[in-house]
């Protein structure tokens, strides 16, 4: 009988604990701290989605997982916890800007942070008052890492712990420096080794990032292609980018990466789409993991088309939204050549547009279906 035969999955666990709870409060108006807690945790619980499943919210904390089968991409979980934590500081930030109240709950919101905890183990799901929980011990460790040693090593309160067990199923241990690994005397439990990831440096990198975002309302080489797919947004956006299932729709013989971040993919990240002899350089100039991404296809003459992908959640489905600008270039040789250029790259991805479009839907019923 195998472990999932016999109700043990594999899974990565991961906690999103608001840190300061227990003080905010205590020691503030308690009608105005609850609605600021039900507010943040408001925008937290609908981030987490398909793959990733809530378990439960204990107190100050979230608790979710996703099941080591269903997580698509090797870097998925270091976005995701990124993402999380973006959510909490956008909303965070929001309260702080249109807060006009002077009780100590409103004024101080900004006393409160979020640190996110990443395990990855084996569980047992039962069933409890009819709500399904994980149980195991590798569950414990979870939450046994979040009382740790990380703000007395590193200084931080903002982070992201990911324990090695995680970074290795990952295959991810190659993204981090030497100097990036701790290790947490857990009780009854033993060493346990992990990394810290920086959430208030990646918060201030993404908000101060330049957008690059093609609008409904632009000059389109094409008109906007609406597609409704039977996955989550995150599950659309990993169809969209993961080189293998973008060369599925696009037709492509084979897609190979360049210029990634020790094999994560973010800005500056060259896909090299092979059609045939011809090839098609496509740079990713802007990537938030199941929101949207933008890339420039870059061409001789200084011409650059700009392609964005945006995902949006509808039911228990997403719509696809696809724009592609019109190819234009500041060298004066590239705006001559661009009518022409603009006209051939049309007559390429036009003809073939409901067969991506129907190879994009397989791909979300396919990759929706329970493992």
């Amino acid at each position: 009988m195998t472990a999932q035969d016999s109700g043990v999955r594999k899974a990565f666990f991961i906690i999103a604990d608001i840190s300061g709870y227990t003080k905010f409060m205590s020691e503030t108006p308690l009608e105005h701290a609850k609605g600021i807690m039900e507010s943040l945790f408001g925008d937290l619980v609908p981030a987490i989605r398909a793959p990733l499943a809530v378990s439960g919210l204990q107190g100050d904390a979230v608790f979710a997982y996703a099941f080591e089968s269903d997580v698509m991409t090797k870097q998925f979980i270091l976005d995701f916890a990124e993402t999380l934590y973006c959510v909490f500081a956008r909303a965070k930030e929001k309260m702080i800007l249109n807060t006009s109240c002077p009780c100590d709950a409103c004024a101080h919101v900004g006393d409160l942070e979020l640190k996110i905890v990443v395990h990855h183990g084996e569980c047992a799901i039962q069933e409890t008052q009819g709500r399904q929980e994980l149980a195991g011990q590798d569950v414990i460790t979870a939450f046994r890492l979040l009382k740790n040693s990380v703000k007395e090593r590193t200084g931080l309160t903002a982070y992201t712990l990911i324990s090695c067990d995680a970074l290795r199923v990952m295959d991810m241990v190659e993204f981090f420096s030497e100097d990036e690994f701790h290790s947490e005397e857990i009780e009854h439990i033993g060493a346990v080794e992990y990394v810290v990831r920086d959430m208030r440096a990646a918060w201030q990198h993404r908000r101060h990032c330049e957008r690059a975002f093609v609008e409904a309302g632009d000059d389109l080489l094409l008109e906007e292609w609406i597609i409704p797919i039977a996955a989550s947004p995150d599950v659309a956006f990993t169809i969209c980018t993961r080189p293998d299932l973008r060369a599925e729709w696009i037709g492509a013989d084979k897609v190979d990466l360049l210029n990634t971040n020790k094999g994560k993919i973010e800005p500056g990240t060259v896909y090299h789409c092979y059609h045939g002899d011809d090839l098609f350089p496509y740079e990713v100039v802007d990537w938030s993991p199941g929101e949207y991404v933008t890339g420039n296809y870059n061409m001789p003459m200084g011409l650059v088309m700009q392609e964005t992908i945006e995902m949006e959640e509808v039911g228990k489905g997403s719509l696809i939204k696809m724009r592609y600008s019109r190819a234009k270039s500041p060298k004066l040789m590239g705006k001559l050549m661009a009518g022409m250029v603009n006209k051939k790259v049309r007559g390429i991805i036009q003809p073939d547009k409901d067969n991506r479009i129907a190879k994009m839907k397989a791909l979300g019923e396919k990759l929706s279906e329970p493992a």
